[in-house]
C-alpha cells in the first residue's frame, strides 16, 4: 500500500510544527510520501520522501470579522499531489501512483504512540469497504439550510443562495482536519471541484468558515461513497495531537 501525507503550511506555527510533524513520520513510516505547499518562499527543504510547493498565494482573508484566513486554500495541497504524479509519470510511466491520500492540519504533531500499522490497517479497511473518503462529526447541509439561523455554517447558507436549493442536502459540513481519500478519478474530480470553490469564494468574498462546506459539497459532486462513523477512533488511537487556541493539549484520536 503506497499512500502520502499532505498539508497547507502558511505562516507560523503551521511551518515549524508541519516541518517536525513530517521529519518525525518519516522516522515512523516506510510505505508513504510527503507533501507541504507553503506560501513561504524561504521554506527550508526537508529532505528525501518530503516533497515542498511553494506558491505565490494572493488574498489570504476575507473581509468578515474573527477568523477570515481563506482555510479553502487547503486544496491546493491535493493538487500539489496530483500534479508531481503526473510529473512522475511523464519522466517515468511505471510510475506508481498513491493508493490513499491523507491530509491534516498544519499544526498537528505526532503523538508518541504513532504506529504506521495503524495507519495501513486504516487504508486496508477502506479498500475492503469500497471508500473513496473517511472524515469524522458529519452536519448535514439539508438539516442546516432548513434551520439557517441555528446553523454554525448560516453564512455559506446565505453566500451560497441555496435556501431554496436541496441538491446539496445529503452532503456534510466535514470536519477538516483529517481527511483520507482513495486516489482515483473520483478523488480527481473532488480536488478540482474544491479549487473552483476556492477561486469562486474569494471572488466573491464567501465566508472562509467552515471549508468542511465546500469540501462535503465537492465529494458528493464527486460521487464518493464516505464514511464517518468512527473510523479514526477505531483505527488511528492516540496517533497525533495538537494543541487548543488556549494551550490545551488535545490527543487524536
Amino acid at each position: 500500500m503506497k499512500y502520502c501525507f499532505t498539508t497547507l503550511a502558511v505562516g507560523e506555527p503551521y511551518e515549524e510544527l508541519t516541518a517536525k510533524l513530517y521529519t518525525s513520520l518519516r522516522e515512523k513510516t516506510q510505505n508513504c510520501e510527503f507533501f507541504i505547499t507553503t506560501n513561504n518562499p524561504d521554506f527550508p527543504d526537508l529532505g528525501e520522501r518530503i516533497h515542498i510547493n511553494r506558491e505565490s498565494l494572493q488574498s489570504l482573508h476575507d473581509s468578515r470579522g474573527g477568523f477570515s484566513f481563506h482555510l479553502n486554500y487547503k486544496c491546493l495541497s491535493l493538487k500539489q499531489v496530483l500534479t508531481n504524479e503526473k510529473e512522475m509519470l511523464r519522466l517515468n510511466p511505471e510510475f506508481q501512483k498513491f493508493d490513499y491520500v491523507i491530509f491534516t492540519d498544519g499544526d498537528w504533531i505526532m503523538h508518541e504512540n504513532f504506529s504506521e500499522e495503524k495507519i495501513l490497517n486504516m487504508l486496508n479497511y477502506m479498500e475492503n469497504e469500497g471508500l473513496d473518503f473517511v472524515f469524522e462529526r458529519p452536519a448535514s447541509i439539508g438539516d442546516g439550510r432548513r434551520d439557517p439561523e441555528n446553523s454554525f455554517y448560516r453564512d455559506k447558507i446565505y453566500d451560497y443562495d441555496i435556501l431554496e436549493y436541496d441538491k446539496w442536502d445529503s452532503a456534510h459540513v466535514v470536519n477538516e482536519q483529517c481527511l483520507v481519500f482513495k486516489n482515483n478519478y473520483k478523488f480527481r474530480f473532488f480536488a478540482q471541484r474544491w479549487e473552483q470553490f476556492l477561486w469562486y469564494s474569494i471572488h466573491n468574498d464567501i465566508r472562509n468558515y467552515p471549508d468542511g462546506f465546500e469540501i462535503g459539497v465537492s465529494a458528493l459532486e464527486a460521487g464518493m461513497k464516505w464514511n464517518y462513523n468512527g473510523v479514526f477512533n477505531h483505527f488511528l488511537p492516540s496517533c497525533f495531537a495538537f494543541y487548543t487556541k488556549t494551550g490545551d493539549y488535545h490527543i487524536r484520536f
